[in-house]
Parts: C-alpha cells; sequence; structure tokens
C-alpha cells in the first residue's frame, strides 16, 4: 500500500518502485483531475509497475492504457491516438529504443522512458531517437505524476506558438510542420533533439541562453546541470550546419552560453 491508499498487489513494492513520499507542504495526489482528458499509454513488462502508475494518473484523470511488450505497444499506437507515452528501456523482446524508433517515423507524441540505469550515452541516444524525458528505477509515484504534467504542459505550450517558419543567419530555415532545417534550401539531417534546440536558439534570437535553460526547455529536469550533454548536442549540431555551409550559426559566449545573432 502507497499514501493515497492505493494497492499494488500482494506482497511488497518491486524495487523498481519507491513509496511515493511528499515534499514539506505538499499533499500526495495534489493535482488531481489535471490530467482529465488525456489519453496515456504505460509499457512496462512488470504488472505492479503498470499498476502503480496507472493509479496515480488515473487519480489527476487521465484515462490510461497498459501494454506488457513493444509488440502490443506497437499495435496500440497504431490503432490508437494517445497523448504521451511511458515506455520502459528494458523490455523483453524488442527494447523500449526499438518503439521509439518506429514509432518517430510516424508519430511525434511525447514519450517517456524508464530504465535503470541510464549513463550519459544511453541518455544521449535515447534523446537522439525522439525521447522527451527520462526517469530512472526505482521511480517514485509523485515524481511520475508530476513529470506527466510538465511534460504534457510543454508539448501543449509549443502547440500554441507553432509558426510556419523560421529564418536565421546564413540561409539557415526551420519548417515547423515538418521539423525540417535547411540551410539554402539543402535538407540538413538533424535528430529531433538538435532541432529542437536550434528552434530554441533561434526563437530566443540575440539571447544568451546558458547550458541549464536549454537543459530544462529541451529535456527537462533529468539533465539539469549537465554541461557536457548540451555541449555534446551543440558540437554536433554545429559541425552539421557546417557541413551545410553554415558554419558560424551558434555563437558560445564562454561561462555564459550560446547564442544565434
Amino acid at each position: 500500500m502507497v499514501e493515497g491508499g492505493f494497492s499494488v498487489g500482494a506482497g511488497a513494492l518491486p524495487n523498481s518502485v519507491r513509496e511515493a513520499r511528499p515534499l514539506p507542504g505538499e499533499r500526495a495526489f495534489s493535482h488531481e483531475g489535471e490530467l482529465r482528458g488525456t489519453h496515456l499509454l504505460v509499457v512496462d513488462a512488470d504488472p505492479l509497475v503498470r499498476e502503480l502508475i496507472g493509479a496515480v494518473l488515473r487519480v489527476d484523470g487521465a484515462e490510461v492504457s497498459e501494454a506488457v511488450s513493444a509488440e502490443a505497444a506497437l499495435e496500440m499506437l497504431g490503432d490508437t491516438q494517445f497523448d504521451l507515452m511511458i515506455l520502459d528501456v528494458g523490455l523483453p523482446g524488442l527494447s523500449g529504443f526499438e518503439v521509439l524508433r518506429v514509432l518517430r517515423e510516424r508519430s511525434d507524441i511525447p514519450v517517456m522512458m524508464l530504465t535503470g540505469s541510464a549513463t550519459l550515452a544511453e541518455r544521449v541516444a535515447g534523446f537522439d531517437l525522439g525521447a522527451d524525458d527520462y526517469v530512472l528505477k526505482p521511480i517514485e509515484v509523485q515524481e511520475i505524476g508530476r513529470r506527466t504534467r510538465a511534460l504534457l504542459r510543454r508539448v501543449r505550450g509549443a502547440s500554441t506558438r507553432v509558426h510556419e517558419e523560421l529564418a536565421g543567419p546564413g540561409g539557415l530555415l526551420l519548417r515547423m510542420r515538418s521539423h525540417e532545417a535547411f540551410v539554402r534550401d539543402a535538407l540538413v539531417d538533424l535528430t529531433p533533439k538538435e532541432f529542437a534546440v536550434l528552434r530554441l536558439l533561434l526563437d530566443r534570437r540575440g539571447a544568451v541562453v546558458s547550458p541549464d535553460n536549454i537543459s530544462l526547455a529541451i529535456w527537462g529536469y533529468e539533465t539539469f546541470g549537465s554541461r557536457n550533454f548540451v555541449e555534446a548536442h551543440i558540437s554536433r549540431l554545429r559541425s552539421k550546419l557546417a557541413k551545410a555551409g553554415a558554419p558560424d550559426v551558434v555563437t558560445t559566449i564562454r561561462g555564459v552560453g550560446y547564442v544565434i545573432r
């Protein structure tokens, strides 16, 4: 039994789940109803994890569907429009990364990855495939709720600010609906997160954006404070733009951040 009165089955909680512990001054499940009208998919081989996450999200008002395997998840994704997916990396058979790779060929719904050992290399790989957030196991009930609400707010906020095109220096052009970048009409092959970083800097053109702010805006709390993580993405982005003929688009302000002038 966890706080809020939810039973997750007989026996103790699995090692992949922590009991919910409210922050000082905060009551468990204090955002009841905030997810009303959303349909979420939870993909994890562990039935107790699925049950616990589903219970928490349903209290917030969400409709929650569950899948036990990659194959089941892909079938459901083909039949149903979901607002967000919570996806375990370590699924039996096809991995969560494989599910994400297939999904990104046909959908841009936000995806939160669950993992027991997210190294920097693994997080970079996941984000490059199009993951929006990572949660480390053992998970905490309230963290799942907070991150789900925050991720959906970011996505909804971004959708209200969509422009058809966004131009930059050096012949750079971003097409928002297709998520494509061009330099003088030549397509630049960017990952979803590289495109998101470039768009963020163009949206704030002329302003210096710190690595921490980039991390928060694009990846959420998990990478906050990891300057090397952001620097790696900026480096690859610069390399691709340079090969396309736009080498000086992103400027580094040492000790402060990055800017597109």
